[in-house]
């Protein structure tokens, strides 16, 4: 069904795995779930889900590495050296450029050849060549068929989130050009030796796409999405996105065909994924027969590889086997529910929740409206107490609408393999179906 120019792309550069997904740009008019396409980002051994692309750059002795080998390579050497990740963390910051421009940390490059904006702008190019590389060979695709690029963000810091978006758009602009001068072998196993690094880094730019790159915050995307496919949607909707770094939580309102958020609903909380994977594993530790720094560091790296398996099943089966060193592990959700630090993050996320639920209350009946949605989104969003949360919302005079954190929709299509990683493509998804009208910044500006 593609022409030319008449597909949306939308960018999730996120904290643990970056997404993307294109939509054809009529679809927020006459949505059609067939018409979705998340991006394969991933190779066969390139992690444990093709749509998920690993978040991380590892500066090797020789040669630089990306994705699932980084972080990899990141975990077999934890004691003395670690992979780059949170990049989006680091957008968030108050001056960007500044940061940028500092030096990588000497647990990161040791030798201290490259700039947080050369190791970001690297894995840049990385996730625009795999973007590339799942447009080739998506049969509905190609690339003159993406006609507007667009890429998430968290409304982190106010107004002044979109008055980043130059300098992002940049970032962007600076990664083509590396991909421009490196092509495919920034995809190839083993990743690059320093020297073509180096010299792609000197790279004189070329024409960007990314000069027309527009900008949706990760709320509206979530918004987004969750309003497709109903004649009416409620006015007001408050999402909790749970990434790896973060927690976000924040209110939305429609004001004729926008969104617009409610910023005094908004919190960000550093405990998320990357937290609750740290209470498990000291957990477990803590547990075990292991006793020496050795053993101790064996099972935590293998605790931190496994660690999607090991949350599925606690949350559904009740608990975790684990083997190591021909020990048996045996991790229990009735353990984790008694850990203080496991209860202080849920009890700081449901306070935080609340704020945001109060907030949409009082702007949606001031406005006479009389419906709440609320949706989670991210990797947390499946976590039983998160869903429990929001089936249990508390808020007096409103209708509540909660909404799957899966969209029956999403199960039936690619054979029912989008359904479990949904909440972490959902932004991606969100975002490529959003209308102009939703967006925060377009092009440059």
């Amino acid at each position: 069904m593609s022409t030319g120019g008449d597909w949306t792309l939308c960018i999730d550069f996120g904290t643990a795995f970056s997404k993307a997904a294109a939509a054809p740009m009529e679809a927020w008019s006459r949505f059609n779930p067939e018409w979705l396409r998340p991006l394969m980002l991933a190779g066969e051994d390139e992690g444990r889900n093709a749509f998920l692309l690993e978040s991380a750059v590892f500066v090797d002795d020789e040669r630089v590495l990306f994705g699932a080998e980084a972080a990899a390579r990141g975990q077999k050497l934890a004691r003395d050296r670690r992979a780059l990740r949170s990049f989006k963390t680091l957008l968030s910051v108050s001056d960007l450029d500044r940061a940028l421009n500092t030096s990588a940390p000497a647990a990161v490059d040791p030798r201290r050849l490259f700039t947080m904006r050369d190791l970001v702008t690297l894995y840049l190019a990385y996730f625009l060549a795999a973007i590339d590389r799942a447009i080739a060979l998506d049969p509905e695709l190609s690339d003159d068929a993406i006609g507007e690029r667009r890429y998430a963000a968290p409304a982190w810091r106010g107004a002044d989130s979109a008055g980043q978006h130059g300098a992002v758009v940049a970032l962007f602009a600076e990664a083509e050009t590396v991909l421009e001068h490196l092509g495919e072998r920034l995809l190839e196993p083993g990743g690059l030796a320093l020297a073509d690094v180096e010299d792609a880094l000197q790279a004189k730019p070329g024409a960007a796409r990314a000069a027309d790159m527009g900008l949706i915050f990760e709320a509206t995307a979530a918004a987004a999405y969750t309003s497709i496919g109903h004649e009416r949607s409620a006015a007001h909707v408050v999402v909790v996105d749970i990434g790896a770094g973060t927690t976000d939580i924040t209110a939305l309102y429609r004001a004729g065909a926008r969104m617009r958020e409610l910023r005094q609903a908004r919190v960000t909380l550093k405990q998320a994924g990357d937290f609750l994977d740290h209470v498990i594993a000291n957990l477990a530790i803590s547990a075990s027969a292991a006793r020496s720094p050795e053993e101790q560091g064996e099972l935590w790296n293998l605790l931190k590889r496994q660690m999607v398996d090991i949350k599925d099943s606690i949350f559904q089966d009740g608990r975790a086997i684990l083997r190591h060193r021909n020990r048996t592990h045996v991790i229990k959700l009735a353990d984790l529910e008694r850990d203080k630090d496991y209860r202080e993050f849920k009890k700081d996320i449901a306070h935080a929740y609340a704020h945001s639920v109060d907030v949409a209350r009082r702007h949606a009946l001031q406005e006479g409206r009389r419906e709440l949605q609320t949706v989670a989104v991210g990797g947390g969003a499946v976590t039983p107490f998160i869903k429990e949360m929001l089936a249990h919302t508390s808020a007096r005079g409103l209708r509540l609408a909660p909404s799957p954190a899966i969209p029956i929709w999403a199960r039936t299509v690619y054979d029912g393999n989008l359904g479990p990683v949904f909440p972490q493509l959902a932004i991606a998804i969100g975002g490529a179906l959003a209308p102009p009208d939703m967006l925060a910044a377009r092009g440059a500006d």
